[in-house]
């Protein structure tokens, strides 16, 4: 389930060669007992479409990661030049485990989060701001792991959770490369004196988001925006309203029969904007938009 927006940006990037998407089935519910199984997955489902994913792959590594966040490697090597020279050391590797690094960007120079629905215009939105990226001193959070599909059974959301024999997992600590994740919520927010000598990989992060790279990011930005709206017929708007819905409608997701996303936050997003589900059943609303 995504909005109209994002659908548009993933079919752009499927037609460019970057996107493979899959339809994500949801599970029937019970007509003798009206049980709806979908009310019960989270992370469970998200494992199943990961290891989907895993199976399907045509490379010989895959990075497990979301859109907000980067693997960057230290000193001059690219990732792939990386993950070649380990398994040249030691050819039982089968996988890498990355560990948590959060970063932040400087809110200041983000004018287009500021912007309404009625005021915000994709055309004008510039990407300088990549490079006020910096270290942010969050507590720990999970690391993520990139695979070998050869040589792997099973993958978590955050770990490789069984190898094939006789392979091993790689820890890969940030003095050689770097797994750093960014949200939204930690734009502006107090970031202490750096720890754990994470301010000596700082250098190397805004290397990464030098003068080259935005102009790139800008680019192609542009170009994916206007196919997007070209096929939408209207100009697309932000939804920065979701972000203050999103925690009310999801803080209960522990709590029983309370587990998915699609259940919980249905009623307080469904009128919200078009949504586009993969597999429209008679739980979506007639009035949503369902390829």
């Amino acid at each position: 389930m995504v909005s109209r927006e994002v659908y548009e940006v993933l079919k752009a990037y499927e037609k460019m060669g970057v996107v493979e998407l899959i339809p994500a089935e949801n599970l029937p519910t019970s007509s003798e007992t009206g049980f709806n199984p979908d009310s019960w997955i989270f992370r469970t489902g998200d494992r199943v479409y990961q290891n989907d994913c895993v199976m399907r792959a045509k490379t010989k590594f895959v990075a497990s990661i979301d859109s907000d966040e980067i693997m960057i490697p230290q000193g001059n090597l690219t990732m792939l030049e990386f993950l070649e020279n380990e398994i040249k050391n030691d050819p039982k590797v089968g996988g890498f485990q990355l560990f948590h690094q959060a970063m932040q960007y400087d809110p200041k120079k983000m004018s287009h989060l500021k912007a309404s629905r009625k005021d915000f215009d994709w055309k004008k939105l510039e990407y300088d701001w990549l490079k006020t990226a910096s270290i942010h001193n969050k507590n720990w959070a999970m690391g993520k792991s990139i695979n070998m599909p050869d040589h792997v059974n099973i993958i978590s959301i955050h770990f490789i959770a069984q190898m094939q024999h006789p392979y091993k997992i790689l820890d890969v600590p940030h003095a050689k490369a770097v797994y750093y994740h960014v949200r939204i919520s930690w734009l502006g927010k107090e970031n202490p004196t750096k720890e754990n000598n994470s301010h000596l990989y700082e250098p190397k992060l805004r290397s990464f988001f030098n003068d080259d790279f935005v102009k790139t990011v800008l680019s192609n930005y542009q170009k994916v925006m206007k196919e997007v709206e070209t096929n939408m017929g209207r100009k697309p708007i932000t939804y920065y309203e979701v972000f203050d819905i999103l925690p009310k409608c999801l803080k209960d997701w522990r709590s029983y029969h309370q587990c998915s996303p699609l259940v919980m936050c249905y009623k307080d997003l469904s009128n919200f904007t078009e949504w586009v589900y993969a597999n429209p059943s008679n739980y979506e609303a007639k009035y949503l938009l369902t390829l």
